[in-house]
């Protein structure tokens, strides 16, 4: 039940929204941020841009002031300087000097039109910069051309005459405007490239963080999975261990007689059970590889004595078939490995072979090749398809054809072979030519 628990638990928790929530944050944040960046920089730019106007306006100023100064007294000495101002600056639109009586302003000289005047007087920026004695500038459309424009008023200070005079210059925002624009521009251009770009990353480490993910899910599923295959393969082989032990008590409480007439049945029986028993080892030797439990004990081992024990074990189930195995033993050192597992895997490759091959026999050679010592099983059996061999060492692969059909197993004992070699430092191959037989070859280390 506990068990049942986790994995019903683990299943809910796939559709947890964090995993989403939090991509989708990122996704529309960093774009966001660029955007806000973009257009403080233009922000930035512009008042950087409304400083410098300021400023030539105040330096024009600065360069006029003498001129006006010694020209105050005459108007047309002082309108015909403000002309030829105008004329030497294409950037300036209009100049115009007022003087102060009380609270009116009068104009003393211009380049403007007369229909224009009134509303230079009233402009707030005269007020200003009078009321605070310095310059202010402002942005305001002018419809006769169309266009904005820069108006800049500016005090004049130390010009003798009657009350206080005022500078007020119109200045273009063409190249201003046309600055601003191809930087505006750009920035966009790269704003969105720089977004296209973090969207498409961000999309790829969505979709890389969402596999991931699944993965870790496929990958508790799997561990959860090799903890039920190793809890369900102990709890039965209590039972199974019960059916040994009764059928043996139930052959030795029969007469020989009657023993004799069940002998099939019961030799069926040994054959079924020793099948289960095969089927749960083999579950329990994949639970412990998986989860990095299988032990191995290293000790001096003697490869001929192996082989040659198995082959005594697998002779007669091999002459029931008509099967011969041949098996010529030559010296070889001893080598430092697990004898039990190694007996596990000549036994499971002998036992393929006989599996697999209808007629003719099994033929066994050892030899030594560097620092290696190679065993080799070769079969005249019904060998295997080409586009079969890749997959002949993943668990629960079986060749499916219609001489293979009755051969019963369960796909996972050349698995287990392979896990095995590899863990005791060794490596497994095999060749094969269908119709014809197969070769299987794996070779350990003489010291591990």
């Amino acid at each position: 039940m506990i068990l049942i628990s986790k994995i019903i638990n683990k299943i809910k928790s796939l559709g947890k929204p964090a995993s989403i929530v939090y991509p989708l944050i990122i996704i529309i944040s960093i774009p966001l941020l660029l955007i806000i960046n973009t257009f403080w920089n233009l922000r930035t730019f512009n008042r950087d841009v409304n400083f410098l106007i300021r400023h030539q306006a105040v330096s024009t100023a600065d360069t006029l002031k003498p001129a006006i100064s010694r020209s105050i007294a005459n108007q047309e000495d002082l309108t015909a300087l403000l002309f030829s101002s105008v004329e030497a600056n294409s950037e300036i639109l209009g100049i115009t000097v007022f003087s102060e009586s009380g609270s009116k302003l009068n104009v003393v000289s211009t380049t403007e039109s007369s229909s224009n005047l009134e509303d230079l007087k009233k402009s707030g920026l005269n007020h200003l910069a009078l009321g605070f004695n310095q310059p202010f500038a402002g942005l305001t459309y002018d419809p006769n051309i169309g266009k904005n424009i820069w108006n800049v008023s500016i005090p004049l200070e130390g010009i003798e005459g009657e009350g206080n005079y005022l500078l007020f210059i119109k200045l273009k925002t063409d190249t201003v405007e046309e600055i601003l624009g191809r930087t505006s521009k750009d920035s966009y251009i790269i704003l969105a490239i720089l977004t296209l770009v973090t969207l498409a990353l961000l999309i790829n480490h969505f979709i890389f963080y969402k596999k991931a993910e699944r993965t870790r899910e496929l990958e508790e599923l799997d561990r959860l999975k090799d903890e039920f295959i190793s809890m369900a393969a102990h709890e039965l082989r209590a039972p199974v261990t019960a059916l040994v032990g009764y059928l043996e008590m139930l052959s030795g409480e029969i007469s020989p007689s009657e023993k004799e007439k069940i002998k099939d049945d019961l030799e069926i029986l040994n054959v079924l059970i020793g099948d289960l028993n095969n089927l749960i080892n083999d579950l329990l030797d994949v639970s412990r590889i998986e989860q990095g439990r299988l032990k191995v004990e290293i000790v001096e081992t003697n490869i001929n004595e192996i082989v040659g024990n198995v082959i005594k074990l697998l002779i007669p189930s091999a002459a029931q078939k008509g099967l011969v195995i041949n098996f010529t033993p030559i010296d070889l050192p001893l080598i430092k490995s697990d004898p039990n597992r190694i007996r596990q895997v000549v036994t499971n490759l002998v036992s393929n072979s006989a599996k697999y091959t209808l007629k003719g026999q099994i033929d066994i050679a050892v030899s030594l090749k560097d620092k290696f010592i190679e065993v080799m099983i070769k079969d005249t059996g019904i060998g295997i398809p080409g586009d079969e061999i890749p997959n002949l060492f993943t668990k629960f692969h079986r060749i499916k054809d219609k001489q293979t059909n009755e051969v019963r197993g369960t796909g996972l004992g050349l698995w287990i072979t392979k896990q095995i070699v590899e863990l005791l430092g060794g490596k497994i191959s095999v060749e094969s030519i269908y119709g014809t037989g197969t070769k299987f070859t794996f070779s350990l280390p003489i010291n591990t």
